[in-house]
């Protein structure tokens, strides 16, 4: 395939006219943009197991060897830069649990009060804003009223719903006329990411899982010939993460590093975070901890992680003591051990984007987008200007830059 120089552009904060590239305008005729989420398929997957229909996909359109993600490599965090263009400490979805100190509250999944959601602009909002409906089959975000609005078609969550009806869901609603036809349609398949937690990264279930979702892109594929929009719907498919291989033997516990009477410990697993409780001083915490913590242990206080985290303590959300395990290691607490052990999978995500297993995957292929186009690297941040370019629509501020535009779009 031919290969092209990803640029690099500076990351800027943009949603004016003047940085919004579009193709070519969205109207009636043309063919809906879709959306595809594959929760956890790792950016390798793609050439190492059996998946056609992708495969395919990728071959005919712009596909990238890996899409970084935005730290933590988690899935509701990832899945709303990958449609708000924003880092989570910026749009406030921090983490799939996590404390809100301001309200006194705390997120986990499922939660759909706007509180939770108002400080980003998800990409069905900016379309329904701009007269592009938009119908979605399970996305984080997508049940929620968010700055008044919702999509104009949603389905609320319902895991055991299988992937090849999540498709005909969508498919549902894609068939009529033109005009009442949704201008985004977005299906999020999960079978992968459950697969690798119980059973790792590797096991014959995962497979097993990643030829599920790619028969569920085959049956979408079909269904859009079947309704008469295969040529002229521009397809995207995206994962939020990649996926790594834990195990119980490799925890670090936060009781060995401090006295949890001092601290609110709000988040575990890959990645941890601490809240000092009234009148305990951080650094003094901090220095502590670092002083009894493992190689397999990194200690950031407010002020010094590592910038390519963009891990902001700036915002109330994010913990003001951030721990980063070396791939493959957990931080947990020794309360309940013994019978989360027992329940404690063998497949993991959440550590610094940067490590092997946490790349994601980008497919983009359509009329808009190049024929035959491998990308090096991509970052989720510019999906959500790719997005809007495609529909037509100017985006709302965001953080991402036009660098998978320039790559990805026919001139």
């Amino acid at each position: 395939m031919r290969r092209l120089l990803l640029l690099v552009l500076p990351v800027v904060l943009c949603g004016l006219p003047a940085c919004v590239q579009t193709p070519r305008p969205a109207t009636p005729d043309r063919g809906p943009l879709i959306l595809v989420s594959i929760d956890g398929f790792r950016w390798d997957y793609l050439d190492r197991y059996e998946a056609p229909a992708l495969r395919a996909l990728a071959a005919s359109g712009v596909h990238a060897r890996r899409m970084n993600s935005c730290f933590p490599t988690r899935t509701f965090p990832n899945h709303y830069t990958l449609v708000t263009g924003l880092r989570p400490a910026r749009h406030g979805i921090v983490n799939n649990h996590f404390h809100d100190p301001v309200r006194g509250l705390d997120f986990v999944k499922g939660s759909n009060d706007s509180f939770w959601w108002d400080q980003g602009e998800p990409v069905w909002i900016t379309a329904e804003k701009q007269g592009v409906h938009s119908a979605i089959v399970f996305w984080p975000g997508s049940e929620a009223m968010i700055q008044g609005l919702r999509p104009a078609r949603y389905r609320a969550f319902d895991q055991k719903l299988t992937s090849a009806a999540r498709v005909d869901n969508l498919l549902a609603w894609l068939e009529g006329p033109a005009a009442d036809r949704p201008g985004l349609g977005i299906v999020y398949l999960d079978v992968v990411d459950i697969a690798a937690h119980t059973f790792g990264p590797e096991a014959p279930e995962t497979v097993a899982a990643i030829r599920e979702a790619d028969d569920a892109v085959a049956r979408l594929l079909a269904g859009l010939e079947r309704l008469g929009l295969r040529d002229s719907a521009n397809i995207v498919v995206v994962s939020d993460h990649g996926l790594g291989a834990t195990s119980p033997d490799r925890v670090v516990f936060a009781e060995d590093l401090m006295d949890l009477s001092l601290v609110s410990v709000e988040s575990t697993g890959p990645h941890g975070g601490v809240r000092p409780k009234p009148g305990v001083d951080a650094d003094a915490l901090v220095a502590s901890i670092r002083a009894k913590a493992p190689a397999h242990l990194q200690v950031y206080g407010p002020a010094d992680r590592p910038a390519h985290l963009r891990y902001d303590a700036a915002n109330p959300r994010v913990p003001p003591i951030l721990f980063v395990m070396e791939p493959g290691w957990c931080f947990e607490k020794k309360t309940g051990w013994p019978a989360f052990r027992r329940l404690f999978g063998n497949g993991n995500h959440g550590w610094d984007p940067a490590a092997p297993d946490m790349g994601a995957l980008f497919i983009a292929a359509g009329p808009v987008f190049r024929r035959g186009t491998e990308l090096p690297v991509v970052e989720n941040i510019d999906v959500y200007r790719l997005l809007c370019a495609v529909l037509g629509i100017k985006p709302a501020p965001n953080e991402g830059g036009d660098a998978l535009i320039q790559a990805a779009l026919r001139r």
